[in-house]
């Protein structure tokens, strides 16, 4: 306690202490292949023993400017290569140039993530798991919607296709109240009134880095990080202009024996993309569309989405970026199909029922302070989505708009010993509705954690999050969360990993207040209505057995109390309600796979999750889980051809139909690439044995085999 208060007094001073700390030294360099020469763009360099992270631009070239002298550790990292580490000793007022060799590898052994403790760090000194996805990735994989490429992240699973699941946190809810809080460059990018993660307004073709953190975070990031976290960071605007474009076009072949058109079922999308500096200020543009007859009756929807980026050069005394995404959807509704034998059907008074989602996503991170000893950062967000429901049963309407901010102190006393955060959340939320409403809600946040090293090889995190809740109408709230974790490296090739969490998710506007009538349920509000909490740990370990394998896996225990979910209404028959429904205990196994032979011709990866659930009340399983979940992936000749395997074991509770059959779930799809100068041409089939299956869902059927062609280019 002492040594925190030591660091709230430094933070407290932090603006005097700044120019005092300021140095003149610089240290600048190049990144390049071995061998070739050739210079490696978006290389991220790390000052070890320092807060400060740099990326190289096209021609490979970075520089850390205002460092006093002292001497430093520089590791560098790049997907696709082995990282490097180099010191240097630099005097008062001195300039070194430096440069690196990378050798090229299949599987690189660092990455550098920054969800798991709010501050650069190598993956394999985080003490929680997380995972990564590159945009390689997510490219190779030919996806439309990043959720695709994120089902074959270990520990993640969908139930249905909005509802991500991380654990087993969350089963299906229609998309409300999400136990994964999806972040877009630090920012929450979920719906302001429903917590719903809106995947049509998140960026595909710009994203350099995808985070996927798992188990209870609401220490660092608060409601909605129940199970998770995900964050999406998008590349850095280059000096050299860029175009990127990317179309495609594919059909829906349904099993014959549901046949129930006789118009032939497609889909289509464009995205438009360019970059360019502007003078000192980087700038990116995009526009897509796409629009689909879907693969069932009433599966039709029209989309568009644009987005635009701003930032200031790497260079810049005080750094800044912003951005501002807009999207609208057009969609139809398929609640559940109209018999078992017309599953891709639904009844005939549900024919054009359809919604029309709007969204806006605007955020903005600036650093006034930025020395190798401290950071602060200030990152306000404003969020905005509009819903309007042209059902047969109802025309119910939703706006909601919020604001916040979250200012956080990043600090690196000298000696190296220990790293400290303390930041500051805020939130208002003002709701106007027609099935919810005109509540406003309030949260305010205090967070604080102390990372202390045991020499190079042992750290531990100590930390804590002060959470309130305020709604109109409803009790108020006031949650501790605190956390403990920590990592031992025994060695290079191996890291091992301890956390214990509480974690804290808020009530959504919808959950809380709503009160309408759809499809014949009736739902009234419920104020007192409470948030959800748990505790969660996971002891794991990631391993480099040989260089060209990656291994990595965790048992994980999670408690939660005062689930929200659908139950009756308290004196009523057949009317619902959100209550606090459950206690619950999942645990269970994570584990991960990556390897990579053949001179890199042929690539393996692999999951599998293993969950044991439990209502504590009824002694069940939760619903919407399977117990075991396994992804593979085999991609051949550096992503000429590629294969991409799903499988699950059948749900073992369900809300809603119990007596249906259920059965697992298996799913193969097959992709191909050729590159044809600057073009890059995909093909892929996804479900290529046209398996029928229930999408997690009751009475929602899984897509049918479709075939796509992408055209793919950038200049």
């Amino acid at each position: 306690m002492r040594r925190l208060a030591v660091l709230i007094a430094l933070a407290l001073t932090a603006p005097s202490l700044a120019s005092g700390q300021a140095g003149t030294g610089a240290i600048a360099g190049t990144v390049r292949e071995s061998g070739s020469g050739r210079a490696i763009g978006a290389a991220r360099i790390l000052l070890g023993g320092t807060l400060l992270v740099q990326q190289t631009d096209s021609a490979g070239r970075f520089r850390f400017s205002n460092l006093p002298a002292g001497v430093y550790q520089l590791r560098t990292a790049s997907l696709g290569y082995r990282s490097d580490t180099l010191a240097v000793t630099l005097a008062d007022g001195e300039r070194r140039d430096v440069s690196f060799s990378l050798v090229p590898q299949a599987l690189e052994l660092t990455d550098l993530v920054v969800t798991a403790s709010r501050r650069v760090e190598r993956i394999e000194e985080a003490q929680v798991s997380i995972s990564t996805m590159s945009r390689t990735e997510i490219l190779e994989r030919n996806v439309n919607q990043v959720r695709d490429a994120l089902a074959f992240v270990p520990g993640v699973t969908f139930n249905g296709e909005d509802q991500m699941d991380i654990r087993g946190s969350t089963g299906w809810a229609r998309g409300v109240g999400s136990r994964v809080l999806v972040l877009l460059d630090g920012h929450p990018a979920i719906s302001a009134d429903g917590g719903e993660i809106v995947w049509e307004s998140l960026p595909l073709l710009d994203l350099e880095q995808t985070e996927i953190l798992k188990g209870a975070s609401s220490a660092l990031y608060g409601s909605n990080a129940l199970g998770g976290v995900v964050n999406m960071l998008t590349s850095r605007i280059d000096e050299r202009p860029t175009t990127t474009a990317r179309l495609y076009a594919g059909l829906y072949t349904p099993q014959s024996v549901y046949d129930f058109t006789s118009s032939t079922l497609s889909g289509q999308g464009m995205t438009l993309q360019h970059s360019r500096r502007l003078g000192s200020v980087g700038a990116r543009i995009g526009l897509s569309r796409d629009w689909s007859d879907g693969f069932t009756q009433n599966g039709r929807y029209d989309r568009w989405a644009g987005r635009v980026k701003l930032s200031s050069s790497q260079e810049a005394s005080h750094p800044w970026d912003v951005y501002a995404i807009w999207s609208r959807a057009d969609q139809d509704e398929f609640f559940v199909w109209r018999a078992p034998e017309a599953p891709y059907e639904v009844k005939p008074d549900e024919v054009g029922d359809r919604s029309v989602v709007t969204q806006v996503l605007t955020g903005a991170t600036v650093t006034p302070i930025v020395r190798s000893s401290m950071m602060l950062r200030v990152s306000p967000y404003l969020n905005f989505n509009s819903s309007d429901n042209y059902f047969h049963d109802n025309d119910d309407w939703r706006q909601a708009t919020k604001g916040g901010a979250t200012v956080a102190l990043s600090l690196e006393p000298g000696g190296g010993s220990h790293s400290a955060t303390f930041g500051v959340d805020g939130a208002y939320t003002a709701v106007r509705s027609s099935l919810a409403g005109d509540p406003g809600i309030t949260d305010l946040a205090l967070f604080v954690q102390d990372e202390i090293r045991f020499g190079d090889r042992f750290r531990a995190t100590l930390g804590a999050r002060l959470d309130a809740h305020a709604a109109t109408g409803a009790e108020s709230e006031l949650t501790v969360n605190p956390k403990l974790s920590a990592v031992y490296l025994p060695s290079d090739r191996l890291s091992i990993r301890a956390s214990v969490a509480s974690g804290y998710r808020a009530p959504a506007a919808i959950e809380q207040f709503v009160s309408t009538v759809q499809y014949g349920i009736q739902v009234v509000p419920n104020p007192d209505l409470l948030g959800e909490r748990a505790w969660s740990g996971e002891i794991g370990a990631t391993a480099f057995p040989r260089r060209n394998i990656r291994l990595e896996g965790a048992v994980f225990l999670s408690d939660y109390d005062d689930l929200i979910g659908p139950g009756i209404a308290p004196g009523e028959l057949f009317v619902f309600q959100f209550q606090n429904v459950s206690q619950a205990r999942i645990r269970g196994l994570d584990l991960g796979v990556k390897t990579s032979f053949a001179h890199e011709m042929i690539d393996l990866q692999g999951s599998y999750l293993y969950l044991d659930s439990e209502d504590l009340e009824t002694g069940k399983a939760l619903p919407y889980r399977s117990r075991h979940n396994v992804t593979g992936t085999l991609n051949l000749f550096k992503g000429l051809f590629g294969a991409d395997l799903r499988f699950r074991t059948r749900v073992e509770e369900v809300l809603a139909y119990p007596a249906d059959p259920r059965s697992e779930i298996t799913t193969l799809d097959l992709r191909g690439a050729y590159q044809l100068g600057v073009f890059a041409i995909q093909a892929k089939i996804r479900n290529v044995f046209n398996t029928f299956y229930t999408d997690v869902r009751e009475r929602n059927p899984g897509a049918p085999r479709s075939i796509g062609l992408t055209l793919f280019t950038e200049f």
